[in-house]
């Protein structure tokens, strides 16, 4: 409790206002200061000009002023009050009316002037502790609430998360079980080509088994800290390229413009990294024509890289959300025989972040999708 209350006493009757003065002078227990108002008029202006209700602890009002009669007294007071608490005051007789402004949100009443006068200065002590301790009562429960909330969406999001994954592994281990099983238990009816198309699929659905093992274990070491770049001098243009080839036939289709002689210095590994994620994205959930454009840009001058599309691109309420962790639009969700573990993006900023660079989305122009990597200029 602090040593100090501040009280704004709304009371038409002075001798009242210097009985409440001298009693709650003789406090031992809080020091008081008591501004009076005479009116509810001014006592609403007083709570709405200046510091306002800020600048009082507790408010001690009596319910009847001269313009103003009764719990309509209390009603419009605490309108301006806000969180300050309410003790007010009714002639002898009158504990009806106090039960009743009590049952509205007042802190306490008192009857004026009862036999033990002292006993205000508790009262308003106690109304001023109760209202705090409601205060922080109600920010705990706001903060319990926030945090139920964030849980319940971590828990949805891991939930998902887990699904995708299993999702993804099921599918190609099926497609190896089933290749197997009949190579196995039938390999008489195959000939040459169909067993070197079964052998190739079960590579195939092997290669996509890998390349999930390696995002969930970069994802981990990500969250662990434990990546760590080893940048040198490259050429951006063979990087572009040599991602390129490692996204797959596919992305013959893109058209690179880069100046041959532009370097950046970074872990090589990470940037074709981030780019074969682009790049895959842009075939998986873009439309053609597809480009990769290198160029120096910024103050201090940096290697952006940008990988295009001419599809739908990002829808714009899910942008904030494009590089978190778990992130999967409704597109990879429901779409036609889109997959993904969500990870990627957030995958990309990690290792970019890792080299000093960064990753961000930006809309195409008219329509299509950019996503841009920003990795610091070679010295060459």
């Amino acid at each position: 409790m602090d040593r100090l209350i501040r009280v704004l006493h709304v009371e038409d009757s002075r001798p009242d206002t210097d009985l409440v003065r001298a009693v709650l002078g003789r406090s031992v227990t809080a020091q008081f200061t008591v501004e009076a108002v005479s009116t509810l008029e001014d006592g609403l202006r007083r709570l709405t000009e200046h510091g306002g209700a800020d600048d009082f602890d507790v408010i001690v009002l009596d319910l009847h002023l001269p313009d103003a009669d009764g719990l309509t007294t209390f009603t419009r007071a605490a309108a301006a009050a806000g969180a300050v608490p309410i003790v007010v005051c009714t002639a002898g007789g009158d504990d009806t009316l106090g039960i009743t402004a009590v049952e509205h949100g007042a802190q306490d009443f008192v009857v004026k002037w009862s036999s033990d006068p002292d006993s205000l200065g508790r009262t308003l002590i106690h109304a001023v502790q109760r209202s705090r301790q409601l205060a922080e009562l109600q920010r705990h429960l706001v903060e319990s609430t926030n945090t139920g909330d964030l849980l319940a969406s971590t828990n949805t999001a891991i939930r998902e998360f887990l699904a995708m994954v299993v999702h993804e592994i099921r599918t190609p281990i099926t497609v190896i079980s089933g290749y197997a099983t009949l190579l196995r238990d039938a390999p008489d009816t195959f000939s040459p080509a169909e067993q070197l198309e079964s052998l190739s699929a079960i590579l195939g659905q092997t290669e996509r088994l890998r390349r999930l093992t390696d995002t969930l274990l970069t994802h981990e070491n990500l969250e662990a800290g434990a990546v760590q770049a080893e940048p040198e001098e490259v050429c951006v243009v063979e990087v572009i390229d040599s991602a390129l080839a490692a996204a797959g036939p596919a992305a013959v289709d893109f058209k690179v413009r880069c100046d041959p002689g532009l370097t950046a210095r970074v872990d090589p590994a990470h940037l074709q990294q981030a780019l074969v994620n682009y790049a895959t994205n842009a075939l998986t959930y873009g439309d053609r024509p597809y480009s990769v454009t290198a160029d120096l840009e910024g103050d201090p001058a940096g290697v952006v890289i940008r990988v295009i599309d001419q599809g739908e691109g990002v829808p714009h309420d899910f942008v904030p959300q494009l590089f978190d962790r778990i992130a999967l639009s409704q597109a990879a969700r429901t779409g036609k025989g889109l997959h993904g573990t969500g990870l990627g993006l957030s995958i990309v900023a990690g290792l970019l972040h890792a080299n000093g660079g960064d990753a961000w989305y930006e809309p195409g122009d008219p329509r299509g999708a950019r996503f841009c990597i920003r990795v610091p200029v070679g010295h060459s």
